[in-house]
């Protein structure tokens, strides 16, 4: 495939910017292909710029093919994130479903979460260490034992 349709095969894909820079001291040229893909799907790989450095003559001979390969590397990587989104999204969906059905289940049940309000506070330590006096209803054995308060908590 000639170079310009391998290009166009590229920019289908992505924008490309070029850079072309020789060096006279030693008969080199540099060129660079930097791409952005056309949609942001977060894949760093996808805008990992192609950088050649050779000769004008090995461009001539090798650079459609080695701009084929850069391409088709992008298009495997495209696909590998596109898989990888694909299965994140269907964990996602399992999981809100997944949430979703223990929330109806626990409703149909009947079943309310705790209200703060409900819960019966802790009995305060008298200041002299005795053990609190037991309120009506309470077994004797839990005041029998001295509350310490949690300093770390």
């Amino acid at each position: 495939m000639p170079m310009f349709e391998e290009l166009f095969a590229l920019a289908s894909e992505a924008t490309l910017t070029l850079i072309v820079s020789a060096e006279a001291k030693d008969g080199r040229m540099t060129v660079s292909v930097i791409p952005k893909p056309k949609a942001d799907n977060g894949e760093v790989g996808l805008r990992q710029p192609l950088s050649l450095t050779a000769t004008p003559q090995e461009f001539d001979a090798g650079f459609v093919d080695a701009l084929r390969g850069y391409r088709e590397v992008r298009a495997s990587l495209a696909e590998q994130a596109a898989a990888t989104r694909e299965v994140l999204e269907a964990a996602k969906s399992a999981s809100v479903k997944k949430a979703s059905d223990a929330v109806s289940k626990a409703s149909a049940k009947g079943a309310k979460p705790a209200s703060p309000t409900s819960a019966k506070p802790p009995a305060a330590v008298p200041a002299t260490g005795e053990a609190p006096a037991v309120p009506s209803g309470e077994a004797p054995e839990a005041a029998a034992q001295p509350q310490v308060p949690d300093l770390f908590g």
